[in-house]
């Protein structure tokens, strides 16, 4: 798909962290084996762990 292909090429312009919760949430999307309310809770938690790491250093 060419919106997949565009939205490839946007996501490796992310930061890493970023970049790998983009890839995370696309995944899961696309899988279509999570609810709304189990992919909010994965962007929290990985928001949570890098908000964390950024406070450690």
């Amino acid at each position: 798909m060419k919106i997949n292909k565009d939205l490839d090429v946007k996501i490796q312009e992310f930061p890493e962290d970023l970049s790998y919760l983009a890839r995370l949430l696309l995944n899961e999307i696309e899988l279509g084996k999570r609810s709304n309310s189990q992919i909010e809770d994965i962007i929290r938690e990985e928001i949570r762990e890098l908000v964390l790491e950024e406070i450690d250093k």
